[in-house]
């Protein structure tokens, strides 16, 4: 009987305990102006709001109300973001379109083998355009069944995960490599040229948010790209793995201050990241579009090694 009481009081301890910890990680994210790392908390709101429902049922079953009101509180917290992404809607504005165009994007995982996996499925989608995120020059090698269709090309390989690669089947009539911070990360800027039209994409990679000096290099390229955009009047797209979620401090700099509108709006979080942890998959690959280009269709794509999984969008304009 003792036994059995002792086990029944510790599940009950580590229930108590992650209440408190979804708590604590639900509003640490708002002190992130004094400690940077607090931030990355708030990549995980969708887990933070699934665990506190839980924990509210759990708790008011056992009756301990004051966990149950803690529990109530970080739902009503997370909820506050993650329902306005959940119920967005799809970004479709008036207007005649006389243009489509297909886009993937994929990180690719520079230490990923898996090249025949990435090059059925990009031939399976038939994209136009094929936007590249960690290439070396042993992935660049092994897409020559991709070279063949997609003749226009920007390649950039590099052996430390911030290599970037573009490749086009539509003739690239302008481009432009950016090196917007200190940390050395490239970025690809280029225009096509359909009919009368033309609509002008930015390849991006940001350094992932590992301490505080590539926190702020990252804040430092959104607003490079913002500035970028303040000066351009045309159709736009930025797109890549942002190492940002909707919910990170900084990413308002790439919406707020520029028009772009989120291409999965209205088709959920499309979580991307990483692809071996299910759990703890967060969205933080994009495609931003402006405000004029109409979002025919968004999806997630297959995995094919890497810790990402690609994206898929379809526009016109």
């Amino acid at each position: 009987m003792q036994q059995n009481k002792l086990t029944k009081l510790s599940w009950v301890g580590l229930i108590q305990v992650g209440c408190l910890g979804v708590a604590a990680f639900s509003l640490a994210p708002f002190f992130s102006g004094l400690f940077w790392f607090l931030d990355l908390l708030s990549s995980f709101r969708l887990q933070y709001l699934i665990l506190s429902v839980v924990f509210v049922v759990v708790f008011l079953v056992a009756r301990q109300t004051t966990y149950a009101a803690i529990s109530l509180m970080c739902v009503v917290i997370n909820a506050m973001y993650v329902v306005p992404v959940l119920t967005s809607q799809k970004h479709a504005p008036d207007g005649e379109y006389n243009h489509r165009i297909k886009l993937f994007h994929a990180n690719v995982y520079t230490a990923n083998q898996n090249h025949d996996q990435l090059i059925q499925q990009v031939l399976s989608e038939k994209p136009d355009v094929v936007l590249l995120q960690e290439v070396n020059t042993r992935w660049m090698s092994k897409l020559g069944a991709l070279k063949s269709q997609y003749t226009h090309t920007i390649e950039i390989p590099r052996e430390d995960n911030f290599g970037i690669a573009v490749l086009s089947q539509i003739p690239i009539a302008d481009y432009q490599i950016h090196d917007w911070t200190a940390v050395d990360v490239p970025s690809i800027e280029f225009e096509l040229t359909l009919d009368t039209s033309s609509i002008r994409i930015i390849s991006t990679h940001p350094p992932p948010p590992v301490n505080q000096y590539y926190h702020q290099a990252g804040i430092q390229q959104f607003k490079a790209i913002a500035k970028t955009l303040k000066v351009q009047d045309q159709h736009t797209v930025v797109i890549g793995d942002l190492n940002a979620t909707v919910w990170s401090d900084h990413y308002p700099i790439l919406i707020n201050d520029t028009g772009l509108i989120n291409a999965s709006n209205g088709h959920g979080l499309a979580p991307t990241w990483p692809t071996n942890l299910l759990p703890l998959m967060i969205p933080i690959d994009h495609c931003l579009v402006s405000k004029e280009i109409n979002v025919v269709s968004f999806k997630t794509g297959e995995r094919f090694g890497s810790d990402h999984l690609p994206l898929v969008i379809e526009l016109s304009f």
